[in-house]
């Protein structure tokens, strides 16, 4: 038979991002196998330390920026071994680095299974997996983490928009690694490393991946990994199941980016001009 579930451990052994993107590249195969989502276990009690250890060589963070930036779940273990407060920093911590992650605390790593396992962190489409557009759409600053070169930085996107203009300026972000629409001569910014991009929108004219079929007026979700993303539409029955919620709460279209040396003026700059360009 199959196999109901499978859990990769990959503390000390691989770059989550890595390992999410060669399952992505799988399941566009034909693959039985999905990815379900990435989940990091904080080890509440030693965390300032371990975002303090020194970057390996020929690399841009360590394993713990990485696994912070990569999560879908956080889980806060050893809460039992920290004051109140330091956890309330911690976690703080945690969310300046990743703000779309849920995080959740533990004590001898008890977790609460329903809240890591079967979590379609990279297909489901209900609003209420998508809070941290709501919730978190706010920029993390960086005063509480040590690394402050990495953070999330989220773009309102409050109207309807073509997707083709869209589609362009994340193709431009991920692949070319540089700020949609800037100069030749400033084509890449220095450092800027995109980790993770989710988002929600109202789109017009979209076209699903690998398909020539073209939507009038779509909701769509966007999620990335490094350079590779996937864009889907909210079928019909359940956006009009989740119509109230999502038409009454206009800050829930965004595009959120987790990155290294994010250039957040110039990103915001040239958001903002994308929406001039592409609104309907």
């Amino acid at each position: 038979g199959k196999f109901d579930y499978i859990l990769l451990e990959t503390t000390g052994l691989a770059d989550p991002g890595n390992i999410a993107t060669m399952l992505w590249s799988n399941e566009e195969l034909g693959s039985d196998i999905r990815l379900d989502g990435i989940v990091t276990m904080v080890d509440s009690k030693n965390l300032r330390i371990q975002l303090d250890e020194k970057v390996p060589e020929g690399q841009t963070m360590n394993e713990a920026q990485k696994q912070i930036a990569f999560a879908d779940r956080i889980v806060l273990n050893k809460a039992d071994l920290v004051k109140p407060d330091e956890l309330e920093d911690i976690e703080r911590i945690v969310l300046d680095i990743n703000g779309t992650a849920k995080v959740s605390k533990s004590a001898f790593a008890k977790v609460d299974l329903d809240s890591i396992l079967n979590i379609s962190a990279y297909a489901d489409i209900d609003p209420a997996n998508l809070s941290f557009a709501a919730a978190k759409g706010h920029d993390a600053h960086g005063h509480h983490h040590i690394d402050k070169n990495i953070s999330t930085i989220a773009l309102s996107a409050p109207v309807r928009m073509k997707w083709p203009a869209v589609d362009e300026w994340i193709q431009e972000l991920l692949w070319d690694s540089r700020v949609p629409g800037s100069s030749a001569e400033a084509s890449q910014s220095p450092g800027m490393e995109m980790l993770r991009l989710k988002a929600l929108f109202l789109a017009a004219d979209f076209a699903p991946v690998g398909s020539e079929q073209r939507i009038s007026r779509a909701t769509v979700v966007v999620q990335g990994v490094r350079e590779m993303y996937d864009s889907f539409v909210v079928p019909e029955k359940k956006a009009s199941k989740d119509s109230n919620a999502m038409q009454t709460c206009e800050s829930l279209y965004k595009i959120v980016l987790i990155g290294r040396c994010l250039p957040k003026e110039e990103l915001r700059s040239s958001w903002k001009s994308l929406l001039q360009k592409a609104a309907v």
